[in-house]
């Protein structure tokens, strides 16, 4: 009962916080291996200046590997970015996380057979992000560790939901 309690507490501190911000992302995406481009989407919570994190998903299409084989990747990422602010526009993260990644490989000529690959892994990487006022434009790379090792880069935009604004 203390932990549930405790963890309650916590999202209530965390949701009268003055700094919190929701954000909204949007951004294609490179896979490194293949040359696969996706979309990435990413809805994060700033729980101050300097942390944000959430879920985010990028999804690959199938497309073709070799003269033989489709690829297809969904990647699903918890991640957590700690903001290094160079200057008022300029910043840079370091970011880690945990991933699950669901791979289906098809051969052209038979695309009713799927080879299919799901696991989970840990993200790392870093990116930059420049704010626009009403946006922020962000360029990252990301990596994953585990069973399916891939590697990512990522040029988009956030845009902030909602800022709490503290009373004076």
């Amino acid at each position: 009962m203390k932990i549930h309690t405790t963890l309650f507490l916590l999202l209530i501190t965390i949701f009268v916080s003055g700094q919190e911000r929701w954000m909204l992302g949007l951004a294609p995406s490179l896979e490194l291996e293949e040359d696969l481009i996706g979309i990435n989407g990413r809805f994060y919570y700033g729980l101050n200046e300097q942390i944000c994190f959430g879920p985010e998903i990028t999804y690959f299409p199938y497309q073709s590997i070799d003269n033989e084989a489709e690829l297809s990747i969904i990647d699903l990422n918890i991640n957590v970015h700690y903001i290094l602010e160079v200057s008022e526009k300029f910043g840079f993260y370091p970011l880690t996380g945990i991933n699950y990644t669901i791979e289906k490989e098809r051969l052209i000529e038979q695309s009713d057979q799927n080879e299919e690959e799901n696991e989970f892994g840990l993200n790392y990487g870093i990116g930059i992000h420049y704010n626009l006022e009403k946006l922020f434009a962000f360029a990252e790379f990301k990596g994953i560790s585990g069973k399916l090792n891939d590697e990512f880069v990522t040029v988009g935009v956030i845009f902030p939901l909602v800022k709490h604004i503290e009373k004076k």
